[in-house]
């Protein structure tokens, strides 16, 4: 059976460039969306090959897509996403028209994470040729919303519909599978309001600097201490100051500043800790400058995740990758985000693993390589049947 799936997947290179063509071509940025034009490339496909499937949609062209091969337990969960950021500027061709050159896919979502869901579907009708011997299920996702977040997406899909599996692939972490992610940072996303009183700017003893006064909080929040920062399995924790606006004009002093803030954190550390020691900070500064005021709301709070780096997806995908690729890939910590995170909260035994150069996601001409694609193919191939057998 070995030789029969890398032979067949390398036979399919034709069919896999003509699949991420169209899904490339679904132009599915989020916002607003409209997945249901990336999911529609993939009904055809199931329907052409007698692959059975469901739509789910918590808002209307919100669709996410799920195949269905073979029964029972275990159940293996594949999941690419099918919305993309926008397109941006600086592109050298239409970004959602792919272009086929130098062995390369480019295009918006060729990477990140339309191209891993071509090999997938060409997977998908060999497996269900050989559904017979198969002892288990696999169910091949294409999911919305993941780029803002996953609430239409994968998160409602398992919080919603029922959806559950003993075991997750997600190929959106990139570095040429050379890593399987085992864990994620915890990801704090914060809007921090400072506020002022307004007033001319040749009297400023008049006013209150709101500007001046979320500097001064900035500085201190950015040589915050944190309680962890060492971890086998990750780099260090990060703190990005990622937009910060305030005032209307050189002479007006301005009566409000935002900022928002990404904190990344490690396990051992909590969302609790970090935002007690940032209220610290502005106790402080408020009771030696009581015209200093500061409001915070979470936009975004995910706990860290981590799964024993021993796990049999790991030494599956060690050993076949090694077959496929002469290397075995390293198990780490991202600091990225991905839907492992909501499916190792649930219970599932979740890993990160794919194609694709880790500098191309959201870049203009974002590109991957067939061969990578189409070793994955073989590589998730070996890797279902050893699961399934």
């Amino acid at each position: 059976m070995k030789d029969h799936i890398i032979n067949y997947i390398q036979g399919q290179e034709d069919e896999i460039i003509r699949l991420s063509t169209e899904l490339i071509s679904a132009n599915t940025t989020n916002p607003p969306g409209n997945e249901y034009l990336g999911a529609d490339v993939i009904k055809r496909y199931f329907s052409t090959h007698g692959i059975r499937y469901d739509t789910f949609e918590k808002a209307p062209g919100r669709t996410n897509i799920i195949g269905y091969i073979g029964k029972g337990s275990p159940a293996l969960l594949v999941a690419c996403h099918l919305d993309v950021v926008p397109a941006g500027d600086g592109w050298e061709t239409d970004p959602f028209k792919a272009v086929v050159k130098d062995g390369r896919i480019f295009g918006r979502g060729a990477n990140d994470n339309k191209g891993q869901m071509a090999p997938m579907l060409a997977l998908a009708k060999f497996l269900k040729e050989n559904e017979s011997k198969l002892n288990g299920t696999l169910l091949l996702v294409g999911a919305a919303d993941e780029e803002k977040g996953s609430s239409l997406g994968l998160e409602y899909l398992l919080n919603e519909c029922g959806i559950s599996a003993d075991y997750a692939i997600i190929p959106d972490v990139a570095n040429n599978m050379r890593i399987i992610d085992v864990g994620e940072k915890g990801a704090l996303f914060l809007n921090i309001t400072s506020y002022g009183k307004q007033s001319h700017g040749s009297t400023p003893e008049k006013g209150v600097n709101a500007i001046w006064n979320m500097i001064e909080l900035l500085n201190q929040v950015k040589e915050l201490k944190r309680k962890c920062t060492t971890h086998e399995l990750f780099t260090p924790p990060t703190l990005n100051l990622g937009t910060i606006s305030g005032g209307a004009a050189h002479n007006i002093v301005p009566a409000k500043c935002e900022a928002k803030l990404d904190i990344r954190y490690l396990p051992g550390e909590t969302e609790k800790e970090i935002l007690d020691n940032i209220y610290k900070i502005i106790a402080s500064i408020e009771n030696h400058n009581p015209t200093a005021k500061f409001d915070i709301t979470i936009d975004t709070q995910l706990p860290p995740t981590q799964i024993p780096a021993d796990n049999p997806l790991v030494s599956l995908i060690s050993k076949h990758t090694e077959t496929i690729l002469g290397t075995k890939p390293i198990p780490l910590g991202f600091s990225g985000v991905t839907v492992c995170k909501q499916l190792i909260e649930k219970g599932i035994m979740a890993v990160g693993f794919g194609p694709g150069d880790e500098d191309q996601a959201h870049i203009a001409n974002e590109s991957i390589e067939i061969k990578e694609l189409l070793d994955f193919g073989k590589i998730m191939g070996l890797v279902i049947f050893d699961i399934l057998k």
